[in-house]
């Protein structure tokens, strides 16, 4: 082929080429406008959630001790509610524990455990409550008192530590990461350390929370706790027990679409305290947890078939926080007007009987605002 010849093929093969490749891209084209022309006039099946545990209650939330008629304004980074949220989330069963003969032989081990006992050292007589709760008494000098539910063990301890002269003294007061090791065992000793206890979030608190979940100091002022912010003046120090987040990958309903990382923590009714409290003084000779208050639900994570339900749009939510209609659970401030600077998902639980574990929506404000409101649509 002569050098002419073969100059004027590769000019007309790069013209066909040339061509061939703008065909293809406008078919492409055309294809992904049909595709998405028939997307909306015939859009893609969602397969809606399951709702598999049937209908479930509404979520009991207490009396707002905060009594304000508050008014909201949006204050997040883009001024406007998020619009990444899930249609759906999944909703967990709590366990509920059954009567057990053995129980009460188990919580008198417990009460035993905590030195509730007599001179032959046996556990101190028990007091039946009824409901399956049982209450011992040490008469000693704190004038101890512990309450069981033999069924749940969930528990309550009081003392006078109050007026005691180790607790004033403070010789054996421990630092805030010495008291969260004194609380974990205590439960050791009462076998109550569960695993979805997680420590590590008290111990190193999340710099992204909007609230400090970290061991509180508190001082004693006539017979009173006040809050402190040393450890130089204080006399007790309140140790909060947190579960850990729930984790898990959401299936959306959507065909061959990803699963969604979820990762939603737990919320109490008074932030930032927890259902899972213990005050940690000073004993005789060790630092000793003197009162407690132990509310633990068991979450069966791995029950199936996971229960899937539709959510409130966050516009709903926002609307039933602005009509009252929301739990204020926490707010040190003084003014009625409150700017929502944060919104997301969580999962609430409380100090009343529950048997599922609900998501509920959490709007913050300044000044420690927090306020609650279900997540699962009404119906």
């Amino acid at each position: 082929m002569s050098l002419h010849k073969a100059t004027e093929f590769i000019k007309k093969f790069g013209i066909g080429v040339g061509i061939g490749l703008g065909v293809i891209l406008v078919v492409t084209i055309f294809i992904r406008i049909g595709i998405f022309v028939v997307s909306i006039i015939v859009p893609p099946k969602i397969t809606p959630p399951n709702q598999a545990l049937g209908p479930i209650p509404a979520i009991e939330f207490p009396k707002s001790k905060i009594e304000n008629s508050f008014t909201y304004s949006l204050n997040t980074v883009s001024g406007t509610l998020p619009s990444d949220f899930p249609d759906r989330l999944i909703v967990y069963p709590l366990a509920e524990p059954e009567p057990n003969f053995l129980n009460l032989d188990k919580a008198k081990e417990k009460a035993k455990a905590l030195d509730f006992i007599d001179q032959q050292g046996k556990a101190t007589p028990e007091v039946d409550l009824g409901d399956g709760n049982y209450e011992w008494t040490d008469a000693k000098e704190l004038v101890r008192k512990l309450k069981i539910d033999t069924v749940s063990f969930n528990f309550s301890l009081t003392s006078n530590y109050l007026a005691q002269l180790t607790v004033l003294g403070a010789q054996n007061l421990p630092d805030e990461a010495t008291a969260i090791e004194v609380v974990s065992e205590f439960l050791k000793s009462m076998e109550l350390l569960y695993e979805d206890i997680d420590f590590k979030k008290i111990e190193s608190p999340s710099k992204e929370s909007s609230y400090d979940i970290y061991p509180k100091v508190f001082t004693i002022r006539n017979g009173v706790l006040v809050p402190t912010t040393s450890l130089s003046t204080a006399k007790v120090v309140r140790v909060d027990l947190h579960q850990k987040d729930i984790e898990y990958d959401l299936d959306t309903g959507r065909k061959n679409a990803p699963k969604i990382k979820m990762t939603l923590p737990i919320r109490y009714p008074n932030p930032p305290f927890s259902t899972m409290s213990f005050w940690v003084a000073s004993g005789e000779t060790n630092p000793e947890v003197f009162a407690a208050n132990f509310i633990h639900y068991e979450i069966l994570t791995k029950s199936e078939p996971l229960a899937t339900y539709p959510l409130k749009n966050p516009e709903v939510a926002f609307e039933e926080l602005k009509n009252s209609k929301a739990y204020v659970a926490s707010y040190s401030g003084l003014e009625q007007q409150i700017q929502i600077n944060k919104v997301y998902l969580a999962y609430y639980l409380g100090e009343h009987k529950q048997s599922h574990l609900i998501p509920i929506y959490v709007f913050e404000g300044q000044d420690g605002f927090l306020a609650y409101v279900s997540a699962i649509r009404n119906e």
